[in-house]
């Protein structure tokens, strides 16, 4: 997540929670500090790759589904950014899956109200 993303997504979330199912409340604000700083290039290096591998952005009521160009960014690359991204952001859900013997990925992140603003300031349309 960049640094304008993360000061976005604190003034526009800092003070929002939202009711969960189970009835419980989760704040949405991301921790960039829950990615160790010597982790931070690989991390940002993951965010820029990924950011250039999205083909198609879907929106859905609660988030985005992404085709991602398999040839720019490979699963492994993808699955390392998802374990990073769930440290700073734990109020996402991801969902990342192939299909046969395509070269591209869907990846789907969701979450609850608030997070697809989030989203759509971290992964802008082109």
């Amino acid at each position: 997540m960049t640094i304008a993303t993360a000061l976005f997504a604190t003034v526009l979330c800092g003070s929002i929670f939202v009711s969960a199912q189970d009835g419980l409340t989760a704040a949405l604000a991301c921790n960039l500090k829950a990615i160790a700083s010597s982790e931070r290039p690989r991390y940002n290096d993951f965010m820029k790759s990924l950011r250039a591998s999205v083909r198609e952005r879907t929106e859905h009521s609660d988030g985005y589904a992404f085709k991602l160009d398999g040839g720019a960014i490979g699963l492994k690359e993808v699955a390392e950014w998802i374990g990073m991204e769930r440290l700073c952001c734990p109020f996402l859900t991801f969902q990342l899956s192939g299909s046969g013997n395509q070269a591209d990925w869907m990846l789907t992140l969701s979450g609850p109200r608030g997070a697809k603003a989030i989203l759509q300031e971290e992964f802008p349309t082109r």
